[in-house]
């Protein structure tokens, strides 16, 4: 499993990431500590968070592989996803996506800058 993350993506999203910045692909059910409500229809819907290095990931046992360092994701949620995943920023609305070789899987990916400032 990995994530590729399209250029136009990459240059929105990297100015987040840092030494002290973990990246996470929630799946929002209502489980962990991100994911305040779970989404009650009948999509799948994930968000991607920037978070504190130091945060509780132990809902997060996934860690998956990208072209901007690892996500980590709730192991659980690899049934929601695809082998070969990617990122993208569609920029006349300025939406994420999350999409596999299977077809969309989020077209309304949640980006969430949670990191604390110090």
């Amino acid at each position: 499993m990995e994530i590729t993350f399209t250029p136009a993506a990459k240059e929105r999203l990297e100015k987040y990431l840092g030494d002290d910045v973990t990246m996470v692909l929630d799946f929002d059910d209502g489980v962990g500590p991100f994911s305040h409500e779970a989404n009650c229809t009948l999509s799948v819907s994930f968000n991607l968070l920037f978070v504190d290095k130091d945060a509780d990931l132990h809902d997060f046992q996934l860690v998956i592989p990208s072209n901007l360092g690892e996500v980590h994701a709730k192991k659980y949620s690899e049934d929601q996803m695809q082998p070969e995943m990617t990122i993208d920023v569609k920029e006349k609305y300025l939406r994420y996506t999350l999409s596999g070789n299977g077809g969309m899987i989020d077209d309304s990916l949640g980006v969430k800058n949670l990191v604390t400032a110090k």
